[in-house]
């Protein structure tokens, strides 16, 4: 697949802008990572935006207009499928653990309907331009007390009409759209926690098909950063659990936009590495875990663990040992401003995986379940070649780029290291 741009763009967004090309290239010590990156370029994406399709506020007539003019490269609209009002009335305990969990199961956002869907897609196309902007159609699977999930590049749309359940929205991508991808989002705001991340077995996902197309999980939604999300519960880390689960899904940022403007400052994003500006090229960076999670403009993140691109697998099967890290951060506005690069991993005892469903892991409240391995200091804007040690028990490492003059933002462990403001996310290693 070809890098694809339109020449003679007036906003100055091209493949030869040099926010776009990645400082691994040409490094030694990068390896494979450093040579991938030379048909890589950055884009900036947001792909989980609403509209007055479902409970947002946003004209989805213009919405796509108003990303690609606020600086977006790729954006989806990805409206509510909820439970049908029908269903809400047949709702009881009989789906649902607690009065509680029934009570949330039936407040059920605004959805979108077959016209809608229809028509979200047309819209979609006419503002598609390869080489120039990336628009996308997809839905939001919306169950209120378990918990949300997108689809993209799907056919289809399916509301919840398993409520209580992750069955139907895993049977729809397993059985009827298995070419879609997905992802989990504002992982752990809902009280369910979508099972707590169980991975579906074979009676319901007989050929494995469903972890590869776990894309994404957003670490950051809004303005929040999930890392530590449900602290104030005592809940563990709800993208450790993920991870922990056994799922493997690229890190992303989302504005989840629901008022009149879009693309926002401030809010998440996603960045991805992409060998072309299109639908196609958006998807396979998806697929490959070429992302990263951020909350500022135009930042820029990069990392190689001895030469495995963030979002890879290592050769050895495991990120463990002394391991050579490659990392190029940048912020055009941030020159020179001091960071700490963090590598995350579980706290939890190897091997063990999230509580069952409707139970709660148990969790050391001093760390949520998040241990930090390595603490690096940098500068945005220098690259960053280092030795580093990772522990031989660990199944995944994530790369964190944080401030540590600011805190978190949120509740969160008071003296644990990464109880401070995250810029970015990388993809995990595993």
């Amino acid at each position: 697949m070809s890098t694809q741009w339109t020449d003679g763009r007036t906003d100055g967004r091209t493949a030869d802008d040099p926010w776009r090309r990645s400082r691994l290239v040409g490094v030694p010590e990068a390896g494979q990572a450093g040579k991938d990156a030379a048909v890589l370029h950055a884009v900036q994406a947001d792909l989980h935006n609403h509209s007055l399709n479902s409970d947002g506020l946003g004209d989805p007539e213009r919405a796509f207009a108003q990303m690609r003019a606020a600086g977006l490269d790729a954006a989806a609209l990805t409206d509510h499928a909820s439970t049908p009002r029908d269903l809400v009335a047949t709702l009881s305990l009989e789906q649902y653990p607690t009065r509680d969990a029934l009570a949330l199961g039936r407040l059920t956002p605004r959805s979108i309907d077959d016209a809608k869907w229809l028509r979200v897609g047309e819209v979609a196309d006419g503002h598609d331009a390869p080489g120039e902007f990336t628009a996308i159609r997809g839905f939001e699977w919306t169950e209120p007390w378990l918990g949300h999930v997108n689809v993209w590049f799907s056919q289809a749309f399916v509301p919840v009409l398993t409520p209580g359940s992750t069955v139907g929205v895993h049977e729809f991508l397993a059985r009827e759209e298995r070419t879609a991808l997905f992802g989990y989002n504002h992982p752990g705001r809902e009280p369910g926690r979508l099972h707590n991340f169980a991975v579906p077995g074979p009676d319901l996902d007989p050929g494995a098909t469903l972890p590869p197309r776990l894309v994404a999980t957003e670490v950051f939604n809004r303005t929040e950063d999930f890392l530590f999300g449900g602290y104030a519960e005592r809940l563990p880390s709800p993208v450790v659990d993920v991870l922990d689960a056994g799922w493997r899904p690229g890190l992303t940022g989302s504005s989840d936009e629901h008022g009149r403007s879009y693309g926002l400052v401030g809010k998440g994003r996603t960045g991805l590495w992409v060998r072309e500006l299109s639908r196609e090229g958006v998807r396979e960076a998806l697929e490959s875990r070429r992302t990263f999670a951020t909350r500022e403009v135009r930042l820029r993140l990069d990392a190689a663990l001895d030469g495995v691109r963030m979002g890879g697998r290592s050769d050895t099967g495991r990120p463990g040992g002394r391991r050579t890290l490659v990392v190029d951060v940048d912020l055009p506005d941030g020159a020179g401003r001091p960071v700490e690069l963090q590598l995350l991993t579980s706290a939890h005892p190897e091997g063990t995986a999230p509580a069952a469903p409707n139970t709660v892991r148990p969790t050391d409240p001093a760390d949520a379940g998040v241990r930090v391995v390595a603490r690096v200091p940098a500068r945005l804007g220098e690259l960053v070649v280092t030795d580093v040690e990772v522990p031989d028990d660990v199944a995944w490492l994530v790369l964190r780029v944080a401030d540590p003059a600011r805190r978190y933002g949120a509740a969160a462990p008071r003296d644990h290291p990464a109880n401070c403001w995250a810029l970015a996310y990388g993809s995990p290693w595993s």
